[in-house]
């Protein structure tokens, strides 16, 4: 059985949280926000490529840090 679409793909979000971690310390974002933020890209764009995603996640943390 799959996960309902309101459900980000819990692998994405993992490889997401691995390669964004340090430039979400950068900006001295938490982990639960970043998750939060990695969370909802993921189920906004399910269909995208990961480095899409990573570029969409970096531009709300930044905007999240403002």
């Amino acid at each position: 059985m799959s996960e309902p679409s309101d459900t980000p793909d819990k692998g994405a979000v993992h490889r997401a949280m691995a390669r964004l971690d340090g430039f979400a310390r950068g900006l001295g974002l938490d982990e639960a926000t970043t998750r939060q933020i990695v969370e909802a890209v993921v189920a906004d764009m399910p269909m995208v490529e990961d480095d899409e995603r990573l570029a969409e996640a970096r531009q709300r943390m930044i905007m999240a840090f403002a």
